[in-house]
C-alpha cells in the first residue's frame, strides 16, 4: 500500500507525465479537437485536482476528469498559531450532517475493484489520502486504483483500468465541493443528471478510438454534509472490442451509492 504526500506535497504522476503549469491542479487543459466536436484522437485527459494515473497514452484516471477544466484543490486551513492569551473565541465547527470520514483509514477501503477485472485485473500500488477534520474544516479522502494486463491482439500492449474516489465533507468557512467539481464539460464529453442520487448530482463521459479503444465515465454527488465523485476508466490496445459506455455507467453510479452508503452515520 502507497500513502500519498502529505499536505502541500504534490504527489508524482505514475506514468512519467510532467507538473502542469502553476494554477492549473494536477491536471491539463483539454486540447482542442481535431475535427469538432469530438476530442482530438487519442487524447482525453484529466482536468484533476489530485491524484492522475495515466491509462495507456489517452485516458487519463484521476480523482477527477472534469473535461477540460481544473481548479485548485481547496486544502484544509493551517494550523493557527499559539497565542500567549487564551482566546474567548470559540473555534469554529463544520456543519453537522448525515455522513462522517470517522473510521475511515483508508480511502481504497470504499472501493471495490473486482468489476474491473473483466478488462485488467493485475494491480499497481494504489495511492490514498486522509485529512482528518480539524478548526471547521470537515476533512476529505481520496483514492486512486489502476489495473493492467496484457493486450491479447498483439500480447504488447499494456491494457488498463481504474477507478477513483474522492470526497469532501462541508466546512464551516467555505461552499460545498460540489461547487468546484461540478465543471463545464469540454467539447466531445457527455454530460447530464442522474435521477434520485443526492440532494444533486452530475455525470461526465467522454471516449475515444484511437491508438485504441478508451473510455472515462464520472459521477459527483452532493448529499447533505459531502460531496462525493466516482471516476471509472478503461483503455485497450488497437483492434480490440468497443467499450460500452453503459457498463462504465453502471460501475460508477454503484459505486458512488456503495461510498455514500459506508460514509453514513449509524
Amino acid at each position: 500500500m502507497t500513502d500519498s504526500p502529505g499536505d502541500g506535497q504534490q504527489p508524482h504522476p505514475v506514468a512519467g507525465q510532467p507538473y502542469p503549469p502553476p494554477g492549473q491542479g494536477f491536471g491539463y487543459g483539454y486540447p482542442p479537437p481535431a475535427k469538432p466536436p469530438g476530442p482530438k484522437p487519442g487524447v482525453i485527459v484529466a482536468g484533476a485536482i489530485g491524484l492522475i494515473v495515466i491509462l495507456g497514452v489517452g485516458i487519463a484516471i484521476g480523482l477527477s476528469l472534469s473535461g477540460g477544466s481544473s481548479a485548485p484543490e481547496a486544502a484544509p486551513p493551517p494550523a493557527a498559531a499559539p497565542s500567549p492569551v487564551p482566546s474567548t473565541t470559540a473555534s469554529p465547527t463544520a456543519p453537522p450532517g448525515k455522513y462522517s470520514m470517522s473510521g475511515i483509514s483508508n480511502a481504497c477501503d470504499l472501493l471495490d475493484p473486482k468489476p474491473l477485472a473483466k478488462w485488467s485485473a493485475t494491480p499497481t500500488p494504489p495511492v490514498h489520502r486522509e485529512r482528518q477534520p480539524s478548526d471547521g474544516y470537515g476533512g476529505d479522502l481520496s483514492c486512486s486504483l489502476r489495473y493492467t494486463s496484457t493486450s491479447k491482439t498483439d500480447d504488447v500492449t499494456t491494457n488498463e483500468a481504474g477507478i477513483a474516489v474522492r470526497a469532501a465533507f462541508a466546512s464551516a468557512d467555505r461552499p460545498p465541493a460540489y461547487e468546484q467539481w461540478n465543471t463545464k464539460p469540454s467539447q466531445g464529453w457527455t454530460s447530464g443528471t442522474i435521477a434520485g442520487l443526492g440532494t444533486r448530482n452530475y455525470w461526465r463521459a467522454g471516449s475515444t478510438t484511437e491508438p485504441g479503444p478508451g473510455a472515462s465515465y464520472i459521477v459527483g454527488v452532493e448529499d447533505s454534509n459531502v460531496t462525493v465523485e466516482i471516476q471509472v476508466a478503461v483503455h485497450r490496445a488497437a483492434g480490440e472490442a468497443p467499450l460500452k459506455m453503459d457498463e462504465l455507467s453502471s460501475i460508477a453510479q454503484t459505486q458512488t451509492r456503495a461510498v455514500l452508503a459506508r460514509l453514513k452515520k449509524p
